[in-house]
Protein backbone atom coordinates (compact mmCIF):
# COMPACT_ATOMS: atom_id res chain seq x y z
CA UNK A 1 0.00 0.00 0.00
CA UNK A 2 1.83 3.25 -1.03
CA UNK A 3 1.27 6.69 0.86
CA UNK A 4 -0.59 8.39 -2.07
CA UNK A 5 -2.91 5.63 -1.41
CA UNK A 6 -2.99 5.51 2.66
CA UNK A 7 -3.44 9.57 2.76
CA UNK A 8 -6.66 9.34 0.11
CA UNK A 9 -8.56 6.64 1.73
CA UNK A 10 -8.32 7.76 5.60
CA UNK A 11 -8.75 11.22 4.91
CA UNK A 12 -12.02 10.57 2.88
CA UNK A 13 -12.97 8.01 6.00
CA UNK A 14 -12.31 11.26 8.13
CA UNK A 15 -14.90 12.83 6.01
CA UNK A 16 -17.77 10.48 5.31
CA UNK A 17 -17.46 8.00 7.97
CA UNK A 18 -19.77 10.55 10.52
CA UNK A 19 -21.09 14.07 11.07
CA UNK A 20 -17.97 16.48 11.19
CA UNK A 21 -18.57 18.82 14.46
CA UNK A 22 -15.03 20.33 13.85
CA UNK A 23 -14.96 22.58 10.95
CA UNK A 24 -14.93 20.84 7.61
CA UNK A 25 -11.71 19.82 5.80
CA UNK A 26 -11.06 18.66 2.28
CA UNK A 27 -9.76 15.08 0.82
CA UNK A 28 -5.66 15.27 0.38
CA UNK A 29 -5.33 13.77 -3.12
CA UNK A 30 -1.20 14.14 -3.03
CA UNK A 31 1.62 12.43 -1.52
CA UNK A 32 3.17 15.67 -1.41
CA UNK A 33 1.48 17.39 1.44
CA UNK A 34 1.28 21.06 2.37
CA UNK A 35 0.76 22.46 6.39
CA UNK A 36 -2.57 22.53 5.67
CA UNK A 37 -3.02 18.93 4.67
CA UNK A 38 -1.50 17.91 7.73
CA UNK A 39 -4.45 20.02 9.81
CA UNK A 40 -6.92 19.17 7.69
CA UNK A 41 -5.82 15.12 8.61
CA UNK A 42 -5.79 16.28 12.24
CA UNK A 43 -9.23 17.42 12.04
CA UNK A 44 -10.18 14.03 10.92
CA UNK A 45 -8.24 12.64 14.01
CA UNK A 46 -10.26 14.75 16.10
CA UNK A 47 -13.47 14.15 14.64
CA UNK A 48 -13.18 10.21 14.87
CA UNK A 49 -12.26 11.00 19.05
CA UNK A 50 -15.23 13.11 19.00
CA UNK A 51 -17.39 10.26 17.32
CA UNK A 52 -17.18 7.66 20.20
CA UNK A 53 -20.25 7.43 22.25
CA UNK A 54 -18.86 8.41 25.59
CA UNK A 55 -22.65 7.73 27.14
CA UNK A 56 -22.06 3.91 26.73
CA UNK A 57 -20.40 3.61 29.31
CA UNK A 58 -22.75 4.69 31.35
CA UNK A 59 -25.25 2.57 29.59
CA UNK A 60 -23.29 -0.58 30.57
CA UNK A 61 -23.23 0.70 34.19
CA UNK A 62 -25.67 1.78 36.39
CA UNK A 63 -26.30 5.63 35.75
CA UNK A 64 -27.84 5.49 32.25
CA UNK A 65 -30.50 2.59 30.47
CA UNK A 66 -30.89 2.57 26.76
CA UNK A 67 -33.50 -0.79 26.59
CA UNK A 68 -34.70 0.71 23.04
CA UNK A 69 -30.99 1.62 21.35
CA UNK A 70 -28.29 -0.13 23.40
CA UNK A 71 -30.28 -3.61 24.51
CA UNK A 72 -26.60 -5.71 24.43
CA UNK A 73 -25.03 -2.77 26.28
CA UNK A 74 -27.65 -1.86 28.49
CA UNK A 75 -27.89 -5.74 29.92
CA UNK A 76 -24.91 -6.46 29.94
CA UNK A 77 -25.13 -10.14 31.49
CA UNK A 78 -26.48 -11.19 28.42
CA UNK A 79 -24.23 -9.54 25.59
CA UNK A 80 -22.85 -12.11 22.76
CA UNK A 81 -19.93 -11.89 20.89
CA UNK A 82 -22.34 -11.71 17.98
CA UNK A 83 -24.06 -8.38 19.17
CA UNK A 84 -24.45 -5.70 16.74
CA UNK A 85 -23.72 -2.99 19.61
CA UNK A 86 -20.39 -4.78 20.45
CA UNK A 87 -19.32 -5.37 16.85
CA UNK A 88 -20.05 -1.20 15.54
CA UNK A 89 -17.85 -0.14 18.93
CA UNK A 90 -14.93 -2.26 18.36
CA UNK A 91 -14.84 -1.22 14.59
CA UNK A 92 -15.42 2.45 15.23
CA UNK A 93 -12.63 2.81 18.05
CA UNK A 94 -9.95 0.86 15.59
CA UNK A 95 -11.17 2.81 12.54
CA UNK A 96 -10.11 6.25 14.26
CA UNK A 97 -6.92 4.71 15.84
CA UNK A 98 -6.54 3.98 11.82
CA UNK A 99 -6.63 7.53 11.38
CA UNK A 100 -4.52 8.73 13.83
CA UNK A 101 -1.85 6.39 13.22
CA UNK A 102 -1.84 7.64 9.36
CA UNK A 103 -1.17 10.92 10.29
CA UNK A 104 1.67 9.77 12.88
CA UNK A 105 3.33 7.41 10.51
CA UNK A 106 3.00 10.12 7.47
CA UNK A 107 4.55 12.31 10.18
CA UNK A 108 7.59 9.80 11.67
CA UNK A 109 8.56 9.31 7.36
CA UNK A 110 9.03 13.05 6.96
CA UNK A 111 12.63 14.12 7.24
CA UNK A 112 13.21 16.75 9.40
CA UNK A 113 9.93 18.13 10.58
CA UNK A 114 8.62 21.07 11.40
CA UNK A 115 7.54 22.15 15.15
CA UNK A 116 4.07 22.43 13.38
CA UNK A 117 4.16 19.10 12.74
CA UNK A 118 5.81 17.65 15.74
CA UNK A 119 2.94 18.93 17.66
CA UNK A 120 0.05 17.66 15.15
CA UNK A 121 1.28 14.41 15.87
CA UNK A 122 1.49 15.03 19.28
CA UNK A 123 -1.85 15.56 19.10
CA UNK A 124 -2.60 12.72 17.22
CA UNK A 125 -0.42 10.20 19.61
CA UNK A 126 -2.72 12.02 22.56
CA UNK A 127 -5.71 10.91 21.07
CA UNK A 128 -4.28 7.61 20.18
CA UNK A 129 -3.33 6.93 23.80
CA UNK A 130 -7.14 7.67 24.79
CA UNK A 131 -8.63 5.67 21.95
CA UNK A 132 -6.48 2.87 23.25
CA UNK A 133 -7.02 2.90 26.81
CA UNK A 134 -10.99 3.08 25.80
CA UNK A 135 -10.17 -0.38 23.83
CA UNK A 136 -8.27 -1.82 27.04
CA UNK A 137 -11.18 -1.03 29.23
CA UNK A 138 -13.75 -2.70 26.99
CA UNK A 139 -11.79 -5.63 25.94
CA UNK A 140 -8.71 -6.37 27.60
CA UNK A 141 -6.05 -7.70 25.56
CA UNK A 142 -6.36 -6.24 22.00
CA UNK A 143 -4.88 -5.72 18.52
CA UNK A 144 -2.01 -3.03 19.37
CA UNK A 145 -1.72 -1.14 16.11
CA UNK A 146 0.85 1.06 15.76
CA UNK A 147 0.69 1.77 11.79
CA UNK A 148 -1.56 1.62 9.03
CA UNK A 149 -1.82 -1.81 7.88
CA UNK A 150 -4.71 -4.26 6.95
CA UNK A 151 -2.75 -7.19 7.99
CA UNK A 152 -4.37 -9.79 10.16
CA UNK A 153 -2.69 -8.92 13.86
CA UNK A 154 -3.25 -11.09 17.18
CA UNK A 155 -4.53 -9.56 20.56
CA UNK A 156 -1.57 -7.93 22.71
CA UNK A 157 -1.98 -8.15 26.12
CA UNK A 158 -3.73 -5.39 28.10
CA UNK A 159 -0.56 -4.61 29.81
CA UNK A 160 1.29 -3.76 26.62
CA UNK A 161 -1.97 -1.65 25.54
CA UNK A 162 -1.47 0.23 28.82
CA UNK A 163 2.35 0.70 28.35
CA UNK A 164 1.50 2.15 24.67
CA UNK A 165 -0.95 4.74 26.38
CA UNK A 166 1.32 5.55 28.46
CA UNK A 167 3.72 6.21 25.91
CA UNK A 168 1.95 7.99 23.60
CA UNK A 169 0.43 10.48 26.78
CA UNK A 170 3.99 11.45 27.43
CA UNK A 171 4.76 11.91 23.91
CA UNK A 172 2.01 14.70 24.30
CA UNK A 173 3.91 16.05 27.13
CA UNK A 174 7.15 17.19 25.68
CA UNK A 175 5.28 17.87 22.48
CA UNK A 176 2.04 18.87 22.19
CA UNK A 177 1.20 22.48 21.80
CA UNK A 178 0.68 25.04 24.57
CA UNK A 179 -3.20 25.22 26.32
CA UNK A 180 -4.83 27.63 23.96
CA UNK A 181 -8.45 25.93 23.59
CA UNK A 182 -10.25 23.74 25.55
CA UNK A 183 -11.27 21.53 22.52
CA UNK A 184 -7.68 20.96 21.52
CA UNK A 185 -4.85 18.54 23.06
CA UNK A 186 -2.70 20.32 24.75
CA UNK A 187 0.25 19.63 27.08
CA UNK A 188 -1.33 19.59 30.20
CA UNK A 189 -4.27 17.65 28.82
CA UNK A 190 -1.36 15.51 28.05
CA UNK A 191 -0.34 15.51 31.73
CA UNK A 192 -4.16 14.88 33.19
CA UNK A 193 -4.56 12.00 31.00
CA UNK A 194 -1.49 10.59 32.02
CA UNK A 195 -1.93 11.00 35.98
CA UNK A 196 -5.27 8.77 35.82
CA UNK A 197 -3.53 6.24 33.64
CA UNK A 198 -1.00 6.34 36.13
CA UNK A 199 -3.83 5.45 38.55
CA UNK A 200 -5.85 3.47 36.78
CA UNK A 201 -4.24 1.73 34.25
CA UNK A 202 -2.85 -1.91 34.21
CA UNK A 203 -0.57 -2.57 37.36
CA UNK A 204 2.24 -2.93 35.20
CA UNK A 205 2.02 1.03 34.80
CA UNK A 206 0.55 1.90 38.20
CA UNK A 207 2.83 4.65 39.16
CA UNK A 208 0.56 6.59 41.93
CA UNK A 209 3.61 8.58 43.54
CA UNK A 210 3.73 10.12 39.75
CA UNK A 211 0.11 10.39 39.36
CA UNK A 212 -0.08 12.42 42.43
CA UNK A 213 2.58 14.37 41.44
CA UNK A 214 0.85 15.25 38.05
CA UNK A 215 -2.04 15.83 39.36
CA UNK A 216 -0.93 18.42 42.17
CA UNK A 217 1.01 20.07 39.70
CA UNK A 218 -2.11 20.97 37.62
CA UNK A 219 -4.27 22.09 40.60
CA UNK A 220 -1.58 24.16 41.70
CA UNK A 221 -1.07 25.86 39.06
CA UNK A 222 -3.90 27.10 39.22
CA UNK A 223 -4.60 27.61 35.33
CA UNK A 224 -7.86 25.40 35.96
CA UNK A 225 -10.24 25.48 38.73
CA UNK A 226 -13.49 24.07 40.15
CA UNK A 227 -16.52 25.75 39.04
CA UNK A 228 -18.68 27.77 42.14
CA UNK A 229 -21.43 26.94 39.85
CA UNK A 230 -21.48 23.19 38.80
CA UNK A 231 -24.35 23.99 35.87
CA UNK A 232 -21.93 26.25 34.43
CA UNK A 233 -19.50 23.70 33.49
CA UNK A 234 -21.76 22.08 30.77
CA UNK A 235 -23.63 25.13 30.21
CA UNK A 236 -21.21 27.81 29.39
CA UNK A 237 -19.31 25.81 26.84
CA UNK A 238 -16.29 26.83 28.09
CA UNK A 239 -15.42 26.68 31.61
CA UNK A 240 -12.41 27.15 33.38
CA UNK A 241 -13.03 23.09 35.04
CA UNK A 242 -12.62 21.51 31.95
CA UNK A 243 -8.76 20.88 30.70
CA UNK A 244 -9.88 18.96 27.54
CA UNK A 245 -13.02 18.61 25.42
CA UNK A 246 -14.63 17.02 22.82
CA UNK A 247 -16.12 20.01 20.81
CA UNK A 248 -19.11 20.17 19.05
CA UNK A 249 -19.61 23.24 16.74
CA UNK A 250 -22.86 22.16 14.26
CA UNK A 251 -26.35 21.82 15.39
CA UNK A 252 -27.06 18.00 15.62
CA UNK A 253 -30.42 16.85 16.96
CA UNK A 254 -28.97 13.51 16.85
CA UNK A 255 -26.27 14.53 19.31
CA UNK A 256 -25.84 11.99 22.44
CA UNK A 257 -27.60 14.80 24.88
CA UNK A 258 -30.31 14.90 22.98
CA UNK A 259 -30.73 11.59 23.57
CA UNK A 260 -30.78 11.68 26.83
CA UNK A 261 -33.14 14.30 27.67
CA UNK A 262 -37.09 13.83 28.74
CA UNK A 263 -39.69 13.94 25.73
CA UNK A 264 -42.19 15.32 27.66
CA UNK A 265 -40.52 18.72 28.56
CA UNK A 266 -42.63 20.86 26.55
CA UNK A 267 -45.92 18.95 27.54
CA UNK A 268 -44.73 19.65 31.56
CA UNK A 269 -43.89 23.06 30.88
CA UNK A 270 -47.44 23.86 28.99
CA UNK A 271 -49.12 22.35 32.14
CA UNK A 272 -46.59 23.72 35.01
CA UNK A 273 -45.42 27.42 33.70
CA UNK A 274 -42.34 27.95 30.97
CA UNK A 275 -39.35 27.52 32.28
CA UNK A 276 -40.16 25.02 34.91
CA UNK A 277 -38.29 21.75 33.94
CA UNK A 278 -35.61 23.34 34.51
CA UNK A 279 -32.63 22.71 32.87
CA UNK A 280 -32.02 21.13 29.61
CA UNK A 281 -34.48 21.14 26.58
CA UNK A 282 -37.18 18.58 24.97
CA UNK A 283 -35.01 16.06 23.96
CA UNK A 284 -35.67 12.11 22.78
CA UNK A 285 -35.37 10.44 26.23
CA UNK A 286 -33.93 6.91 24.16
CA UNK A 287 -30.94 7.15 26.82
CA UNK A 288 -32.75 6.91 30.38
CA UNK A 289 -31.42 7.70 33.64
CA UNK A 290 -31.47 4.39 36.03
CA UNK A 291 -33.84 4.80 38.37
CA UNK A 292 -31.20 3.93 41.35
CA UNK A 293 -29.53 7.33 40.32
CA UNK A 294 -31.77 9.68 42.01
CA UNK A 295 -31.03 8.34 45.27
CA UNK A 296 -26.93 8.75 45.08
CA UNK A 297 -27.38 12.85 45.03
CA UNK A 298 -28.19 14.77 48.54
CA UNK A 299 -30.65 17.33 48.33
CA UNK A 300 -27.59 19.91 49.08
CA UNK A 301 -25.97 18.43 46.35
CA UNK A 302 -24.97 21.61 43.42
CA UNK A 303 -24.68 18.91 40.97
CA UNK A 304 -28.07 17.30 41.55
CA UNK A 305 -30.48 19.72 39.40
CA UNK A 306 -27.72 20.18 36.91
CA UNK A 307 -27.13 16.39 36.18
CA UNK A 308 -30.81 14.38 36.70
CA UNK A 309 -34.52 15.42 36.43
CA UNK A 310 -37.77 13.64 37.39
CA UNK A 311 -40.88 15.12 35.32
CA UNK A 312 -44.15 13.97 36.06
CA UNK A 313 -47.55 15.19 33.80
CA UNK A 314 -51.27 15.18 35.16
CA UNK A 315 -51.74 12.17 32.97
CA UNK A 316 -49.30 10.16 35.07
CA UNK A 317 -46.62 9.81 32.22
CA UNK A 318 -43.10 10.51 33.79
CA UNK A 319 -39.82 10.58 32.73
CA UNK A 320 -36.13 10.09 34.54
CA UNK A 321 -33.66 12.17 32.35
CA UNK A 322 -30.25 13.72 32.23
CA UNK A 323 -29.84 17.06 31.80
CA UNK A 324 -26.15 17.57 31.79
CA UNK A 325 -26.18 18.77 27.87
CA UNK A 326 -29.03 20.83 27.61
CA UNK A 327 -28.79 22.12 24.50
CA UNK A 328 -31.34 21.69 21.53
CA UNK A 329 -28.79 22.26 18.44
CA UNK A 330 -26.48 20.65 20.40
CA UNK A 331 -23.50 22.54 20.77
CA UNK A 332 -22.71 20.78 24.48
CA UNK A 333 -18.88 20.07 24.57
CA UNK A 334 -18.02 16.67 25.81
CA UNK A 335 -15.11 17.12 28.66
CA UNK A 336 -12.80 14.07 28.47
CA UNK A 337 -10.59 15.38 31.32
CA UNK A 338 -11.73 18.52 33.89
CA UNK A 339 -9.35 19.78 37.09
CA UNK A 340 -12.19 17.61 39.24
CA UNK A 341 -10.53 14.38 38.21
CA UNK A 342 -7.30 15.64 39.67
CA UNK A 343 -8.39 16.66 42.54
CA UNK A 344 -10.00 12.85 42.80
CA UNK A 345 -6.88 11.34 41.37
CA UNK A 346 -4.78 13.12 44.16
CA UNK A 347 -6.76 12.39 46.88
CA UNK A 348 -7.11 8.31 46.13
CA UNK A 349 -3.47 8.24 45.12
CA UNK A 350 -2.77 9.55 48.52
CA UNK A 351 -4.88 7.21 50.45
CA UNK A 352 -6.49 7.23 53.49
CA UNK A 353 -6.22 9.86 55.71
CA UNK A 354 -4.02 12.45 53.84
CA UNK A 355 -6.45 12.47 50.57
CA UNK A 356 -9.41 13.34 52.43
CA UNK A 357 -8.41 16.77 52.23
CA UNK A 358 -8.50 16.94 48.51
CA UNK A 359 -11.68 14.86 48.57
CA UNK A 360 -13.14 17.01 50.99
CA UNK A 361 -12.55 20.64 49.19
CA UNK A 362 -14.44 18.99 45.70
CA UNK A 363 -17.45 17.90 48.42
CA UNK A 364 -17.73 21.94 50.02
CA UNK A 365 -17.50 23.48 46.58
CA UNK A 366 -20.37 20.94 45.16
CA UNK A 367 -23.11 22.02 48.82
CA UNK A 368 -21.67 18.96 50.53
CA UNK A 369 -20.26 18.72 53.70
CA UNK A 370 -16.97 17.85 54.50
CA UNK A 371 -16.52 14.21 55.48
CA UNK A 372 -15.05 13.56 59.28
CA UNK A 373 -11.41 11.70 59.30
CA UNK A 374 -12.20 8.43 61.36
CA UNK A 375 -16.35 9.18 61.80
CA UNK A 376 -17.73 9.63 58.24
CA UNK A 377 -14.79 7.84 56.29
CA UNK A 378 -12.46 5.50 57.46
CA UNK A 379 -9.48 3.57 55.82
CA UNK A 380 -12.41 1.23 55.04
CA UNK A 381 -14.34 2.65 52.77
CA UNK A 382 -11.91 5.59 51.66
CA UNK A 383 -11.99 3.69 48.09
CA UNK A 384 -15.74 3.47 48.60
CA UNK A 385 -16.43 7.43 48.93
CA UNK A 386 -14.17 7.91 46.49
CA UNK A 387 -16.06 5.54 44.03
CA UNK A 388 -18.89 7.37 44.95
CA UNK A 389 -17.67 10.69 44.63
CA UNK A 390 -16.06 9.70 41.16
CA UNK A 391 -20.24 9.30 40.07
CA UNK A 392 -21.36 12.04 41.56
CA UNK A 393 -19.58 14.08 39.37
CA UNK A 394 -18.47 12.27 36.54
CA UNK A 395 -22.26 10.97 35.85
CA UNK A 396 -22.57 10.40 32.23
CA UNK A 397 -19.32 11.61 31.21
CA UNK A 398 -17.96 8.11 30.07
CA UNK A 399 -16.21 6.88 33.17
CA UNK A 400 -18.37 4.56 35.28
CA UNK A 401 -17.90 1.54 33.78
CA UNK A 402 -14.29 1.06 34.02
CA UNK A 403 -14.62 2.73 37.78
CA UNK A 404 -16.49 -0.35 37.99
CA UNK A 405 -14.77 -2.89 36.88
CA UNK A 406 -11.13 -1.71 38.67
CA UNK A 407 -13.33 -1.69 41.99
CA UNK A 408 -14.85 -5.16 41.47
CA UNK A 409 -10.61 -5.79 40.94
CA UNK A 410 -9.50 -4.00 43.96
CA UNK A 411 -10.32 -6.83 46.22
CA UNK A 412 -12.86 -8.85 47.72
CA UNK A 413 -14.32 -5.72 49.63
CA UNK A 414 -14.26 -4.17 46.16
CA UNK A 415 -15.97 -6.97 44.89
CA UNK A 416 -18.42 -7.53 47.59
CA UNK A 417 -19.29 -3.39 46.67
CA UNK A 418 -20.02 -3.68 43.10
CA UNK A 419 -21.92 -6.87 43.24
CA UNK A 420 -24.21 -5.02 45.83
CA UNK A 421 -24.83 -2.40 42.44
CA UNK A 422 -26.06 -4.39 40.39
CA UNK A 423 -29.89 -5.58 39.38
CA UNK A 424 -31.84 -8.03 41.66
CA UNK A 425 -30.90 -11.53 40.83
CA UNK A 426 -33.43 -14.26 40.84
CA UNK A 427 -35.02 -15.05 44.40
CA UNK A 428 -33.65 -11.94 45.66
CA UNK A 429 -36.84 -9.67 46.88
CA UNK A 430 -37.31 -6.39 45.60
CA UNK A 431 -36.35 -3.63 47.96
CA UNK A 432 -33.24 -5.50 49.67
CA UNK A 433 -31.29 -3.45 47.88
CA UNK A 434 -32.26 0.22 47.08
CA UNK A 435 -28.74 0.87 45.44
CA UNK A 436 -29.85 -1.86 42.87
CA UNK A 437 -29.53 -0.89 38.92
CA UNK A 438 -32.31 -1.67 36.88
CA UNK A 439 -30.58 -2.69 34.48
CA UNK A 440 -26.51 -3.24 35.13
CA UNK A 441 -26.36 -7.45 35.09
CA UNK A 442 -22.84 -8.42 36.76
CA UNK A 443 -21.77 -11.77 37.03
CA UNK A 444 -20.53 -13.13 40.27
CA UNK A 445 -17.16 -13.50 38.64
CA UNK A 446 -16.76 -10.11 37.40
CA UNK A 447 -16.23 -11.62 33.46
CA UNK A 448 -18.50 -9.27 31.79
CA UNK A 449 -16.55 -6.15 32.90
CA UNK A 450 -15.02 -6.83 29.89
CA UNK A 451 -16.85 -7.07 26.55
CA UNK A 452 -16.85 -10.07 23.91
CA UNK A 453 -14.40 -9.85 20.90
CA UNK A 454 -16.71 -9.34 18.05
CA UNK A 455 -17.63 -12.72 16.03
CA UNK A 456 -17.35 -11.09 12.78
CA UNK A 457 -13.68 -10.14 13.88
CA UNK A 458 -12.59 -13.37 14.84
CA UNK A 459 -14.44 -14.83 11.42
CA UNK A 460 -12.04 -12.64 10.07
CA UNK A 461 -9.41 -12.94 11.95
CA UNK A 462 -8.58 -15.94 14.01
CA UNK A 463 -5.87 -14.36 15.80
CA UNK A 464 -7.96 -13.05 18.06
CA UNK A 465 -8.98 -15.98 19.50
CA UNK A 466 -9.04 -17.28 22.80
CA UNK A 467 -12.25 -15.05 23.40
CA UNK A 468 -12.53 -13.22 26.35
CA UNK A 469 -13.53 -15.74 29.77
CA UNK A 470 -17.45 -16.37 29.99
CA UNK A 471 -18.43 -15.78 26.56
Amino acid sequence: MNTKYIITVFTSLALTACNLDYNPTTAVSDATLTSSDYENLLTGVYDGAQSIKLNINDIAADNLTSPGWWPDIDNNGQTASTSSDINSLWNSHYKYVQLANNLINLIDNTPNPTIQQIQISAQAHVIRGWLYSQIAQHWGDAPLLLEVTDALAPRDPEAEIWKQVVADFEYGVENAPEFSDRGYVSKVAAKALLARTLLTGAPEVKDVVRAKQLAEEIISSNQFTLADNFADIFHAKSSNEIILQWTNLNGDSGSDGWFMRSDIVNLYEAENGHGSAGYGEQGRYENRVDKSAFSIFENSDKRKDATVRHLKLANGVETWDCVKYPSYNAADPWPVIRIAELYLISAETQGYPDGVERLNQLRQIRGLNAYVVGTDITVDNFLEKIMHERRLEFFAEGLRWYDLRRWFNSGEAGKKAVLSLRKYQPGETAGSRPQASETMNIADDGHNLLWPIPQTAIDHDPNLLPQNPGY
